[in-house]
């Protein structure tokens, strides 16, 4: 059973994404929008994180964007930093190979986000932003982390109810856990049109050199030129890009 979170950080920290990733300072109405709260109880979140350091406010304009307490918790984080550095070099290979967009996302316990994400070279692009968490039961990424991630995931994600993103999500948590058992097996899932129509991804995990996944790596496209099943230059991309990466993080195969 997942674990009862706690609204009022949950709040908080969904303020602070909307702040980081967006491209221009907010106001106080569109950050509340944003976090689905009124007005009122907006000031008090960020009168708080703007207490502690967490964000600032322009004094002229109003308008908050990040503020230096979250730069030195980014500085700490060398080791995502790392990742998707060291990750870049493979990730441009296979976008030059393939043509097709190329995602990393880092795992953190029961959360997938998007660390490092490039565009394909078709006309009609398809990108995912970096930041942005991926469900685990729709999405190609979350299916490789309940396939080698904690075993009790699976069961946690299993008992919760699976929102239908397109008519063709898993909703159904018997054919989630074959769909996971499946992935364990090849090493690799994909998931046609499961988080948006007309979008293919398929996903390979990246490990550690204690054999733990760390993260994902996934081709995206439109279902036009990532086909349902992938074709085998695909599946070959996938694997080697991710054993690629997981050998940079010390990860030896055999």
């Amino acid at each position: 059973m997942q674990k009862p979170r706690v609204k009022t950080s949950d709040i908080a920290l969904k303020i602070l994404h909307k702040i980081a990733f967006s491209d221009e300072p907010l106001s106080q109405s569109e950050i509340a929008e944003a976090a689905g709260i009124v007005k009122s109880a907006a000031h008090k979140h960020l009168f708080t994180l703007e207490e502690t350091g967490w964000i600032s406010r322009d004094h002229l304009t109003g308008r908050y964007r990040l503020g230096p307490q979250a730069w030195l918790v980014g500085q700490r984080a060398t080791q995502i930093g790392d990742l998707a550095l060291s990750a870049d070099s493979f990730m441009r290979t296979t976008r030059q190979e393939t043509g097709l967009a190329v995602v990393l996302s880092s795992v953190n316990g029961r959360s997938l986000n998007v660390i490092a994400a490039l565009n394909g070279t078709h006309a009609i692009e398809i990108g995912v932003r970096q930041g942005s968490q991926l469900p685990l039961h729709s999405s190609a990424q979350g299916q490789i982390l309940l396939a080698f991630g904690d075993p009790k995931l699976v069961d946690e994600v299993c008992s919760e109810e699976l929102p239908a993103l397109t008519p063709k999500t898993l909703t159904n948590p018997e054919k989630l856990r074959c769909r996971v058992e499946e992935a364990r097996q090849s090493g690799y899932v994909w998931a046609p049109e499961e988080t948006l129509l007309g979008v293919n991804v398929v996903a390979a995990p990246v490990f550690n050199n204690h054999k733990q996944i760390i993260a994902t790596v996934a081709l995206v496209a439109s279902i036009q030129h990532l086909t349902d099943p992938p074709s085998e230059e695909h599946v070959r991309a996938i694997r080697t890009l991710a054993g690629d990466i997981s050998q940079t993080r010390g990860y030896e195969f055999g």
